[in-house]
């Protein structure tokens, strides 16, 4: 279980890093662990002089709740105990429903989950093999 769990919270660094790159600044601070594999982020950076906070929920639910909102609503905490306003975004599977996200929040959706009939799939990328008869080009 341990394993699997690692695995999981590798899917969830890679999800929030796509949205919310250190490239372009941003610092991401686990908040809160919530049941199952949900997590509650602060993604936080300067820009152009000013302090940029933006509290992100990232969740494998088939649907939000209303409990989930209320704890991803939860403002940051600086590095100093500071209690900073920010954003709020989710990042959820494809094919979730997002209809208990409050209004303003940027809903963002997963590249590797979605839901198929109720449950939750993994979406591999598409292994690419070279077609029969085509050359590639040769490298120089």
């Amino acid at each position: 279980m341990g394993g699997n769990q690692d695995v999981m919270r590798g899917f969830v660094s890679q999800e929030i890093n796509r949205y919310y790159s250190s490239f372009d600044g941003w610092k991401i601070l686990p908040v809160t662990n919530l049941k199952g594999y949900d997590q509650v982020f602060c993604a936080e950076r300067s820009r152009m002089g000013e302090k940029e906070s933006v509290s992100v929920l990232v969740s494998f639910e088939p649907k939000i709740a209303a409990e989930l909102t209320n704890k991803a609503a939860a403002s940051c905490t600086g590095a100093y105990g500071q209690v900073k306003k920010g954003g709020l975004a989710f990042i959820v599977p494809r094919n979730a429903d997002t209809s208990g996200i409050p209004e303003g929040a940027r809903l963002l959706f997963m590249k590797s989950f979605s839901f198929q009939n109720g449950v939750l799939t993994w979406e591999k990328n598409p292994v690419r093999r070279p077609v029969p008869g085509k050359e590639t080009p040769a490298s120089n």
